[in-house]
């Protein structure tokens, strides 16, 4: 895909018919050990990874304040063999718990996406939404022993917070869980590593699973893994020897490309889904009846004529960015769009998704 570049003028960048007033990245090194534990069980060659990985040096890039790791130099990470499948970090997400026999009835009432739909061999993405139809956050939803929402554990507080407001009502217990990870996989070949050597689902928002973890399909060859701690070092240690397990901002950098944004503390509540794109990547149900936000939406969807679509630019990494940022035309006076969600690329290079306003037919 060839995205469209943006130049500096003046200050400001812009292509040939607009100039973007910038937004923020904040790109921050927090060094820290990465802690496998050492058992007993642990053969030689086990171990002299494990004190390899125990000296890694850990960066963190700041996409507004959310820290994405990387596990080498940018360049580094933002490279992928074609002939190689990849392991990424994800612990930027995490999860919570919905124990209660009502929790399928509880969350229909709270996300766009169908619940009823969402079995132990299916997931679904939805988000949720204040009473103005603005978007909250986005969440994964997977039942796999038990009801679980995946989201940024930076969002994750407000999210629980407000869920239990109601929750309380539907006999329906909200938790933080502390017994998973979760990591994200890249399959590009099929002869190449598989996370435990197991059959991947075949379908987009499909699930497999075991006792110790389970799997679903983004589609166009990603998936998350959601397994039980004692699990980790199953997953990642293959990875890790064969130099294919990368952090989370590359996994992010992989998923903006397909733009699937993320929401953000910073852009919490400011946009409607359509804004977003939601109403065409599946997060969005407009069958499944009353939840929260649904009557704005629904009348956007059916009545409004959709005046902005997601577009893909890059932009120089020199001045500060961060989503909410609004774009402007030329004369500065006219706001075009916004900035939804960012990545670096390089290290004077960012790649930017924007809810950009088509010009008028």
């Amino acid at each position: 895909m060839t995205l469209p570049a943006l130049n500096v003028q003046g200050g400001n960048y812009s292509n040939t018919t607009e100039k973007w007033k910038t937004p923020p990245l904040e790109r921050k090194k927090q060094s820290h050990k990465i802690m496998l534990q050492k058992t007993s069980s642990l053969g030689r060659n086990e171990y002299i990874i494990y004190q390899y990985y125990k000296m890694i040096m850990t960066m963190q890039f700041l996409v507004n304040n959310r820290p994405y790791s990387t596990f080498s130099p940018l360049a580094s990470e933002l490279t992928f063999d074609l002939d190689k499948n990849y392991l990424f970090d994800l612990s930027y997400l995490g999860v919570i718990d919905v124990a209660g026999e009502k929790g399928h009835e509880f969350l229909q009432g709270q996300l766009s996406c169908d619940l009823r739909e969402v079995t132990p061999k299916t997931m679904r993405q939805g988000a949720m939404c204040n009473l103005k139809g603005r978007v909250l956050a986005l969440v994964d939803v997977l039942d796999w022993q038990g009801l679980h929402l995946i989201l940024p554990n930076d969002l994750l507080t407000e999210t629980q917070t407000s869920l239990a407001k109601t929750a309380m009502f539907s006999r329906v217990k909200l938790t933080d869980s502390q017994s998973c990870q979760l990591f994200g996989f890249y399959l590009q070949n099929s002869k190449d590593l598989i996370p435990f050597n197991r059959q991947l689902p075949q379908e987009h928002l499909s699930v497999v699973y075991e006792s110790q973890h389970s799997c679903y399909s983004l589609g166009n060859g990603f998936y998350v893994y959601m397994i039980r701690d004692e699990a980790e070092s199953t997953i990642t240690t293959p990875f890790k020897q064969h130099q294919q397990f990368k952090g989370s901002l590359a996994w992010h950098e992989r998923q903006l490309q397909q733009l699937n944004i993320q929401i953000y503390p910073e852009s919490r509540g400011l946009l409607l889904p359509h804004r977003l794109g939601l109403q065409k990547s599946g997060h969005i149900s407009f069958n499944k009846g009353c939840y929260k936000g649904q009557e704005i939406i629904a009348r956007t969807h059916y009545r409004a004529k959709l005046k902005h679509e997601m577009k893909l630019l890059t932009m120089p990494a020199s001045e500060p960015v961060f989503s909410g940022k609004a774009l402007f035309s030329n004369d500065s006076a006219v706001e075009i769009g916004e900035i939804i969600d960012y990545c670096p690329i390089s290290d004077e290079q960012l790649l930017v998704a924007a809810s950009v306003k088509q010009p008028e037919l």
